[in-house]
């Protein structure tokens, strides 16, 4: 393979990683809002363990995208 198939390998990772770090960072300015008005916990509280998400009235655990591992 040529050095230059390489280089345009990478660049295609480092542009789609970019665009997917811009399109989450969009989507986590309503969190706060959406947090209020569902009675979002974090589960760490409530099962008093090192679990990450927060527990909403809907009953799902909702994961942020800093959180996700």
């Amino acid at each position: 393979m040529k050095l230059s198939y390489i280089g345009l390998a990478i660049l295609v990772l480092v542009l789609g990683e970019a665009a997917l770090l811009a399109n989450n960072r969009t989507q986590e300015d309503g969190w706060a809002e959406y947090r209020d008005s569902h009675n979002c916990k974090p589960v760490g509280d409530i099962e008093v363990s090192n679990r990450a998400g927060y527990l909403c009235d809907d009953g799902q655990v909702h994961y942020r995208w800093r959180q996700m591992r």
